[in-house]
């Protein structure tokens, strides 16, 4: 048989059974990454007068 036989052709992984990523691990060094850039948009939103969500005016508080 071909890989375009008719068989083939209607096996699917069913949508429940898709694997979901792990959850990621965040190392020390992305950490302070991802704090310095939420400090960055904090001081941008405030220039531009934006408001910014309460997530990231929480990560810019934490200490890197």
């Amino acid at each position: 048989m071909s890989a375009a036989s008719s068989e083939h052709r209607f096996v699917h992984t069913p949508r429940s059974a898709a694997a979901k990523p792990a959850p990621k691990k965040v190392t020390p060094a992305e950490h302070r990454v991802q704090v310095a850039a939420a400090r960055l948009r904090v001081t941008l939103d405030q220039r531009l007068g934006r408001e910014t969500p309460a997530r990231t005016k929480a990560l810019a508080k934490e200490p890197i």
